[in-house]
């Protein structure tokens, strides 16, 4: 579970194991379900307690039975005392000091952003150096990974330290996905001027780039929407016939994958079938062997796009295998796979791939976990941004 719940459809999906599953067992990190022990403004847990309150009338809803919780009273996060003891006292009105000499939290305060990420870049090279700690042994969190993102690529840079940045990245900037969403939007929206461009753009369908901006401009300045994609060779329009006859050539190289995922999906409504489908048209269109002929192409100028391109492909498998398993032979349009798709794409982190084994980690409150780190840093802990984190 996210720091910020589980979404509808996760729900959904946590709803259907329940009625079909034996037992289902859920782990969360708070300190009490008490429905009167939820504070909005100081409770470090309250995102958390929500969640657990939804899955409790998820389960009352369905008549299921609710077992016990189980309290796990030891705390085996922390490894020093100081953190147990500030974990529990720092959002106490009433809170207990710590009277022990403080050896593992400390505070730097700096001038400004640059100066905070020089300053945290000197620490990392000291315990590497000093302590002999692996850079995977260190991890940065943040509130506003956008604001330090340049800041610390550039830095870490001159200090030699290899780092990896947790960004969250917009799911339009993967082209794999987009390739699949702008086909499945083909057949929701009914072969709209958008969907079909968008589409043409993943530079997936063989055509050059001046023939795409060629197919462009012609389908915007011609109205060509809906039909008039796939129906008839175009003969409306100014151009010259032997314009008009190339024009058609790549409209036909176009249309033809398309029209038969049409048919490998007529009458298949459910998400097996369309699953399935989906893997045979990236398969019948190469679309593995392209990526990785992109993968190579840009390795030597951009490594980390580089290293996306060779694992988007067996991502989006896996997604494919994890919604047969889930939803089965479940009926489902092609507008709501659109949807489920997108959904599982954003939990799988497909926009970014570590490329490395030993790279300090950088991540957001909201996303990423630091379980077996031995040094942390938290910057921008007062760029009150923190304060909206629970």
């Amino acid at each position: 579970m996210n720091l910020l719940g589980f979404t509808p459809q996760e729900y959904k999906v946590i709803e259907e194991l329940m009625k079909v599953s034996k037992e289902v067992n859920v782990i969360i990190c708070l300190d009490s379900l008490k429905k009167d022990n939820i504070n909005n403004e100081t409770d470090i847990f309250y995102s958390n307690k929500i969640a657990a309150q939804k899955l409790i009338e998820i389960a009352n809803n369905n008549n299921i039975e609710i077992e016990d919780e189980v309290y796990l009273n030891k705390n085996y996060r922390f490894k020093n005392e100081e953190l147990i003891h500030l974990e529990q006292n720092i959002y106490e009105n009433i809170y207990n000091k710590y009277n022990k000499e403080n050896e593992n939290i400390l505070l730097f305060l700096a001038a400004n952003p640059y100066s905070e990420i020089e300053h945290v870049a000197n620490e990392i090279a000291y315990e590497v150096r000093e302590n002999s700690y692996r850079y995977k042994e260190i991890g940065i969190i943040t509130k506003n990974i956008d604001t330090y993102s340049g800041l610390i690529k550039a830095i870490f840079e001159k200090y030699d330290i290899p780092v990896y940045i947790d960004e969250k990245k917009d799911l339009s900037e993967n082209i794999l996905i987009k390739y699949i969403i702008s086909l499945l939007e083909i057949f929701a929206k009914n072969w709209s001027y958008e969907s079909v461009i968008s589409y043409i753009k993943t530079s997936f369908c063989d055509i050059e780039e001046k023939d795409i901006y060629e197919i462009e401009n012609f389908a915007k300045k011609w109205g060509v929407k809906y039909s008039k994609w796939y129906k008839n060779d175009w003969d409306f329009g100014e151009e010259n016939k032997q314009k008009l006859e190339y024009l058609n050539l790549i409209r036909r190289k176009i249309v033809s994958p398309l029209l038969e995922f049409k048919e490998m999906t007529y009458k298949k409504v459910n998400a097996k079938d369309l699953s399935k489908a989906i893997y045979e048209f990236l398969i019948k269109n190469n679309i593995d062997k392209k990526l990785k002929d992109k993968a190579t192409n840009i390795e030597n100028v951009n490594k980390e796009l580089s290293d996306e391109y060779q694992a988007s492909f067996n991502t989006v498998i896996k997604i494919l295998d994890e919604i047969v398993k889930i939803f089965g032979e479940e009926k489902i349009t092609f507008d709501k796979y659109s949807e489920i798709l997108k959904i599982s794409f954003m939990e799988n982190g497909l926009g970014k791939i570590p490329a490395g084994i030993d790279e300090v980690t950088v991540g957001d409150t909201d996303r990423s976990r630091s379980h077996k780190v031995k040094v942390i840093f938290i910057i921008g802990l007062n760029d009150r941004k923190f304060s909206e984190c629970k």
